[in-house]
């Protein structure tokens, strides 16, 4: 039998939950850019070898909430603790201390790791001062260790040792050649909006959602036609660009993101629609999946 189970990975917003996964799994199905929030969803990723089958699952990053969208990410990405196996506390050491988490954390009956990520970014006599605060805000309860840099692919060999001594043996959950709980529309939707947040600042990225109308595969061609969404005439016009230049670099991105993972070339056509604050929108919520 095998070591199989549910892992949570769970923490502050941007500390590299998603960069995490996608190293173990050996290539990249989540969404990865250097700005916040960027995972919106609870996103089973599938990690198979001979000795184990591990469902890892990326969270939202925790940050303080925006709105009714930001306050169902929250709730979306806490949610995801119930009933796993193992916990991944990614904390980034770069950043300034928070212990509201490894308080949560240690009043929850389940194993916790703490993954200290981007070890390389930190001072080593600061980053292991608040290492040690937040080993000590979790008061009695036993925390597993493990440092990382996962950009580097520093510590994640030992941090899926870590994972697996902790998990029980069992049958597999799950085909051995799915690597996600996610049907394609949503993983293309995802990489579609991976690489407008790559491509444009500061607010924009968080107020646009990606909507797949139409996705026509042939034997040598992947068609994508869909909708992204913001709530600014303003936020459209940047990401439309002048004479279209932004939409236009975004889309070829895309295109490629999406032949490097299935392998077939790739159209992408996206239309640019306003809907005036959406994200606090109960009707637009549900439409587009965001639901208690």
């Amino acid at each position: 039998m095998k070591k199989v189970g549910h892992v949570c990975v769970f923490g502050r917003a941007n500390a590299g939950k998603s960069t995490i996964i996608n190293k173990i799994l050996g290539f990249n199905l989540l969404p990865m850019t250097s700005k916040p929030q960027t995972t919106r969803d609870n996103v089973k990723a599938i990690f198979n070898d001979k000795e184990s089958q591990i469902i890892f699952v990326d969270t939202p990053g925790i940050f303080k909430p925006h709105g009714k969208l930001g306050t169902l990410l929250i709730k979306t990405a806490k949610s995801a603790l119930e009933g796993v196996d193992v916990i991944v506390y990614v904390v980034a050491a770069d950043e300034a201390p928070n212990f509201e988490l490894p308080q949560l954390l240690s009043k929850i009956d389940i194993p916790v790791i703490l993954a200290y990520n981007k070890i390389d970014k930190v001072n080593v006599k600061i980053g292991e001062d608040r290492l040690s605060r937040y080993l000590n805000a979790f008061g009695d309860k036993h925390v597993e260790l493990v440092h990382l840099s996962a950009k580097n692919d520093y510590g994640i060999d030992d941090l899926l040792l870590k994972v697996k001594s902790l998990l029980p043996y069992g049958n597999e959950e799950y085909s051995t050649d799915i690597v996600s709980d996610r049907p394609k529309e949503y993983i293309i939707s995802e990489m579609i909006r991976e690489q407008c947040m790559m491509f444009l600042k500061e607010e924009v990225p968080h107020s646009l959602f990606v909507d797949i109308k139409h996705i026509n595969e042939e034997d040598d061609l992947l068609e994508i036609i869909g909708d992204i969404i913001v709530e600014k005439d303003s936020e459209r016009g940047i990401l439309i660009g002048k004479g279209g230049r932004m939409i236009s670099k975004i889309s070829q991105a895309a295109e490629k993101r999406i032949f490097e993972y299935f392998g077939i070339p790739t159209s992408v056509r996206m239309l640019v629609k306003t809907i005036k604050d959406w994200r606090n929108d109960d009707r637009y919520l549900k439409k587009f999946g965001f639901e208690e």
